[in-house]
């Protein structure tokens, strides 16, 4: 356990308990106070009343009620700090449990198996136990959306990839706006389709409102003329009526496109207002990575930031959600034409903002997405380095590396190399000896590497690719498919990829399983030697010592590696260590005659 990420969480989860409770005692000041000055402007008024002419009772009983209504927002004020606080300290509590690998009560993403289903079923990227629930520390929907779906693809511009990494290092030194993000962010309660309606709403051909404006603007002073004369005595009292039918017509004549309106964007005035928040953070800090410099530009629209944009747009829908108020909805249009003003402002803000909303969106999403793999890093950042891209043909060096979902007291770290196409490594080994986790640790850290998270090792070198795998194969009894054949039409996806997509690492694990002995060595061999004339990067795992052999026809593309097991005192001993050669040791019948199912 990192001892600099612990004691930085610890001591921010002892501050955090000592300022709640000073928080605490404050609001339970202003409650007082506000009780007391209550009954002080009831009494001030009582005595007024009781003594006409001493007005010095009004003013007091007024005196009171001023600082009675301050301290009403004081205390929702200090409400507020409280729970953001309560936040923050649940923030670093969080982070004390992913340092132990606690994290399984958290998101574990199911909804983004679609994505790419068998690279998230072969290398567990969501699920229970995945790493998607593991590194996620996404505060907005669409962070999360944009999280799951660089987990799920290759990013093969090396240039991003670079810029990632030195964002995601920024990032990992900046903790206090990394928590302050996530804090904020728990404010945030989504029901999904917030800024889909926002969209929809931009996407909507411009109107043309130049009459519906002018009328806006007429018709209330025509209506306060009116009330004016009728006050003068030149018009009489049941006149008012024609002026106020007036405006209500023209609120009527308008009320289908308005209250299309109110429906999509009504809803999500709050959720705009947290967003403008989180935004906020990102407008007020400096950053020296272009990416997050990049990102920080991209917040501004003809010099206004994006933040204050979207708080105007809050306040806007805010007063919109005035007209579910039959009683003020009724005077305000009366008279103002109050929903014709408010449509007009909400057109004019769609006018400036709807090329660039998309935007500012998107850069919320890859900023809440990199706060993840800067959590990740900070936390492991003894164990952790960031990969060198090669510029070779193709290239993977890892010293020490290991699987990062595994506690580091069970991990086993293992150095490994392959350069150049066409290349096969063949990993032979008994049951349980660590060969499809070795696989799952290769991919998940290259995964990371294209993202531009740092790696579990010590060094790492590698080529950004594509990664294409058959693991985990199912059935499916609905499309009347078979075991074998389905993982016939997985193998049959990776040539053709591999063909249309050269730079691509194909990991195989225990292939053709679903046939006899004979139809799947003779049908392994010859996939490989497929995938060797196609100038192919393979790693395939397997129990069938024979596939081994392959080295001796292509010496100079084909590597054996295996785990071993010993057997010690009548123990199975597993080490994990990757070794040199073809597996010598089996241990398949001695499990079996350990648990009794044979003799």
């Amino acid at each position: 356990m990192p001892d600099t990420a612990f004691n930085y969480y610890s001591s921010n989860v002892l501050n955090l308990d000592s300022d709640i409770k000073k928080v605490r005692k404050r609001i339970f000041v202003f409650y007082l106070a506000r009780l007391i000055l209550f009954l002080s402007v009831i009494t001030f008024f009582v005595l007024y009343i009781k003594f006409k002419s001493n007005m010095l009772f009004l003013f007091f009983s007024f005196t009171c009620l001023a600082l009675f209504l301050y301290c009403v927002k004081r205390n929702l004020d200090l409400a507020y700090h409280e729970q953001l606080l309560n936040h923050k300290l649940q923030v670093n509590k969080d982070e004390l449990n992913f340092l132990d690998h606690r994290y399984h009560e958290h998101d574990r993403g199911d909804e983004y198996n679609y994505l790419n289903p068998h690279l998230a079923a072969d290398f567990d990227i969501f699920g229970n136990g995945s790493l998607f629930q593991y590194l996620n520390r996404c505060s907005t929907r669409i962070g999360k959306d944009r999280f799951a779906q660089n987990l799920c693809a290759s990013e093969l511009n090396e240039d991003i990839i670079v810029k990632k990494q030195q964002a995601v290092m920024e990032l990992s030194g900046k903790n206090e706006l990394a928590q302050n993000f996530q804090a904020y962010g728990k404010f945030i309660t989504e029901n999904g389709s917030e800024l889909s309606n926002l969209q929809a709403w931009l996407n909507e051909e411009d109107e043309k409102l130049r009459l519906l404006q002018i009328s806006a603007y007429i018709f209330p002073i025509i209506c306060f003329t009116w009330i004016a004369l009728v006050v003068f005595g030149s018009f009489s009292v049941n006149s008012i009526i024609v002026p106020i039918i007036l405006n209500l017509s023209i609120i009527g004549l308008n009320r289908k496109r308005i209250g299309k309106a109110h429906s999509k964007l009504g809803s999500s005035a709050k959720t705009f207002e947290k967003y403008a928040k989180l935004i906020k953070l990102i407008e007020d800090d400096d950053f020296e990575s272009s990416f997050l410099s990049e990102l920080k530009h991209k917040l501004t629209n003809r010099d206004k930031k994006a933040s204050q944009s979207l708080k105007v747009l809050f306040n806007l829908l805010n007063s919109f959600d005035i007209r579910l108020n039959i009683i003020a909805s009724f005077f305000l249009n009366s008279l103002l034409l109050f929903d014709i003003h408010i449509y007009y402002r909400l057109a004019k803000w769609k006018k400036l903002h709807q090329n660039v909303v998309a935007l500012w969106f998107s850069t919320l999403s890859e900023f809440d997405a990199l706060i993840s793999y800067a959590a990740y890093a900070f936390n492991n950042q003894d164990k952790v380095v960031y990969p060198k891209i090669s510029d070779k043909e193709f290239t993977f060096q890892a010293v020490e590396i290991g699987h990062p979902l595994l506690h580091p007291t069970v991990r086993v770290n293992n150095t490994i190399h392959f350069l150049g196409t066409p290349s096969v490594l063949i990993v032979t080994g008994a049951n349980m000896a660590g060969k499809s986790t070795f696989l799952r640790t290769l991919s998940v850290n290259l995964m990371l590497a294209m993202n531009g998270a740092p790696v579990c090792a010590k060094s790492f070198e590698f080529t950004p690719c594509d990664i294409m795998s058959s693991i985990k194969i199912q059935d499916s009894l609905s499309n009347n498919e078979s075991y074998f054949y389905a993982e016939l039409l997985r193998i049959r996806d990776i040539i053709d990829h591999v063909k249309a997509n050269p730079r691509t690492l194909v990991v195989l694990d225990e292939i053709l399983r679903g046939t006899n002995t004979k139809d799947k060595q003779l049908g392994s061999l010859g996939l490989l030697e497929k995938l060797i004339s196609q100038n192919s990067v393979v790693i395939v795992a397997t129990h069938d010592l024979v596939i081994g052999e392959l080295e001796n026809k292509y010496p100079d593309i084909v590597t054996n590696y295996c785990f071993e097991v010993e057997l010690t005192n009548d123990q199975l001993i597993f080490d994990y260590k990757l070794k040199k050669g073809i597996s010598q040791k089996l241990n398949a019948s001695f499990l079996m005659k350990k648990m009794e199912i044979i003799n």
